[in-house]
């Protein structure tokens, strides 16, 4: 049976600003007013991933629509590598979330929390997003912005510059967790330089050597 809600002055208001639906309407259920018909679905087919279209989880009742493009990635934030999909808004061309990729052959959509959460990381305040060269003492946190190619070719004539003077032991490459290490440990090794390391040596060791003997 249809019913007839009155609003209160604090709805009527809410109503002139679109912050609520329209209470003056009969209606059989609010269901209908806030939900539109279609076949649910817990992820977006591959065949929508370039126009992907969803409502602004904080435009509330306005219910404002954002259209994304969805850009199959990995996460990093531990050895698995799990599949993620990136939510890129078409409007600013900035990711706007992460959610697990459902056609990933190992992970299968089923994520865990760090993966969404690798948001966090892109948006961190604090993230470094160009290189920079120290120019005070060590420890004074004096440095300047410099570009890719001066840093480049810093680090590049450092590298050399030990090699030809037979100085191999004094050469360290460190890195948190990049995924490619098997070929940059062949790489030191092919210059003669024993110091690849990473949080690997502290944390998963074991299973990488296992890796290594098992695959070649």
């Amino acid at each position: 049976m249809a019913t007839v809600h009155k609003p209160s002055l604090i709805e009527k208001i809410a109503e002139k600003l679109r912050l609520i639906p329209n209470l003056h309407q009969p209606q059989e259920s609010p269901i209908p007013r806030l939900t539109e018909p279609g076949k649910l679905s817990s992820y977006p087919p591959p065949e929508k991933w370039d126009g992907w279209v969803e409502y602004e989880a904080k435009s509330g009742f306005r219910r404002e629509k954002k259209e994304y493009m969805i850009v199959p990635t990995n996460c990093f934030n531990c050895e698995a590598g799990c599949g993620l999909l990136s939510y890129i808004d078409k409007e600013t061309m900035e990711v706007r979330k992460f959610e697990g990729n459902p056609y990933h052959p190992g992970s299968r959509g089923r994520n865990c929390a760090k993966g969404p959460a690798t948001i966090n990381q892109i948006k961190d305040p604090d993230r470094i997003l160009r290189p920079l060269k120290r120019v005070g003492k060590r420890g004074e946190g004096k440095w300047k912005e410099v570009s890719w190619d001066e840093v480049l070719d810093d680090i590049a004539g450092r590298l050399r510059k030990a090699i030809q003077e037979k100085r191999n032991n004094e050469i360290a490459y460190h890195v948190g967790r990049p995924g490619h290490e098997g070929y940059v440990d062949r790489v030191l090794q092919a210059w003669g330089v024993d110091g690849h390391n990473s949080h690997t040596n502290i944390c998963s060791a074991g299973a990488r050597f296992g890796y290594a003997i098992w695959q070649g």
